[in-house]
């Protein structure tokens, strides 16, 4: 019997941690494409979900969204956004309640933005976001622990841009995606470390704007699909082994509008196509085949492609407040339990947010709170050759976000 089970042990070991750090760098760098990390730290209006960010031109953050945005923003504006999130993640086994887990976060996060006119049609724009980051333990008592005991992550990107006005009307821009990304993180089985490694990552953002009247205005906008070539050591009782992987966050299109429905009320939407059909395997390769433990070198996602529809309103109270509302749904990627891994269980997404925003001579503040119900995902046993690894329970998560942003 021991041996079956150290056997199964030495199976999981590198087939997890693996997929952890394709998942973990998905999660990070992918800002807006269905991470549960740290996403709201790069929205330029959090109070509505995100809902109208581009073509939202009272926050330089908008550039991330939208880099057309910037052509409407003046002679120079800069937004710094603060953040506070509250992650719970709870795991409750089907087999045996021993097995069941909780894991919490509590993290701060900031996002920089800068644009400024070149010249009577040219601006420039400079981001830098923390646009992933979590610590997250679950102890070494729970069902997973051989998958998983706790995970520590990061991920910036710095996304400088230009905006160009072709008339008063009509804008557009184009930026450039620096991405850097760092993992460590542990598994019971055998003690096993995945050593701190990080990787750089680059792309492209491009967006147009239409101001086709007073009262509405219209945004499309495309981020590339950003390519990792990330590569680590896996540490344990018995030794080390290197492996790599090329993981790719996929391309992301945005389409926003913002309508005046009276002299104090904005309505904004957006729509969102999140590329994850692109993920339909994680490919390792172990160098010589012959240091391969496992005998596998794929792992099968075949995720969906994602759908986010954001709404929200902007209401202006009085002369010194607006005040700000906003709702938004993500669909699943993934909706078969036996392909949900314990590294990234994913499943329908809801956020509620409210807001307000006031001004001090030359200072606009904004502040938020928002609600994120990751639901209920199951997630099953699945087969690898002739073993059969995995938990077969249920994960609930929810994300607390508070925060508040300068513009001046």
């Amino acid at each position: 019997m021991s041996r079956t089970l150290h056997t199964k042990h030495r199976r999981t070991t590198p087939v997890f941690a693996l997929s952890l750090l394709g998942a973990a760098i998905f999660s990070a760098t992918a800002a807006n494409a269905s991470g549960l990390f740290m996403q709201e730290a790069i929205i330029a209006n959090a109070g509505t979900t995100g809902a109208g960010d581009g073509v939202y031109t009272q926050s330089a953050a908008a550039m991330w969204a939208n880099p057309a945005t910037m052509s409407h923003m003046g002679e120079s504006m800069t937004t710094i956004n603060t953040m506070l999130l509250d992650l719970e993640m709870k795991y409750t086994d089907a087999n045996d309640s021993t097995g069941n887990a909780k894991a919490d976060t509590v993290m701060p996060s900031i996002g920089i933005f800068h644009t400024r006119q070149l010249n009577d049609d040219v601006h420039l724009g400079l981001a830098l976001g923390t646009v992933g980051g979590s610590s997250v333990s679950y102890g070494n008592e729970w069902a997973g622990n051989m998958m998983m005991t706790d995970t520590t992550l990061t991920a910036v990107q710095f996304n400088p841009s230009l905006s160009f006005r072709v008339t008063d009307q009509v804008s557009w821009g184009i930026g450039a995606q620096f991405n850097w990304a760092s993992l460590e993180m542990g598994m019971g089985a055998g003690n096993v470390q995945l050593e701190k490694s990080s990787d750089w990552a680059y792309g492209f953002n491009a967006g147009v704007m239409y101001k086709q009247s007073d009262k509405l205005d219209l945004g499309f906008s495309f981020r590339s699909k950003v390519e990792h070539d990330f590569s680590t050591d896996i540490s344990a009782n018995a030794g080390s082994l290197g492996v790599s992987s090329e993981i790719s966050v996929p391309a992301i299109v945005d389409m926003s509008a913002s309508y005046a429905a009276t002299n104090q009320l904005n309505i904004l939407a957006s729509v969102q196509l999140h590329r994850w059909s692109e993920w339909d395997e994680t490919v390792f390769d172990f160098g010589q085949l012959d240091r391969n433990p496992i005998g596998l070198n794929t792992i099968d996602r075949d995720w969906d492609d994602v759908w986010k529809f954001a709404i929200g309103a902007d209401y202006q109270l009085n002369a010194d407040w607006r005040l700000k509302a906003g709702f938004s749904y993500e669909t699943s990627p993934q909706d078969d339990p036996s392909k949900q891994w314990v590294d990234l269980p994913v499943g329908e997404q809801y956020r509620y947010s409210v807001g307000a925003t006031t001004s001090w001579d030359n200072y606009t503040f904004d502040v938020f709170y928002e609600f994120a119900d990751l639901g209920s995902v199951d997630i099953a046993e699945r087969n690898i050759g002739p073993a059969s690894v995995g938990i077969n329970g249920t994960f609930d998560g929810r994300i607390h976000f508070v925060g508040m942003s300068v513009t001046f």
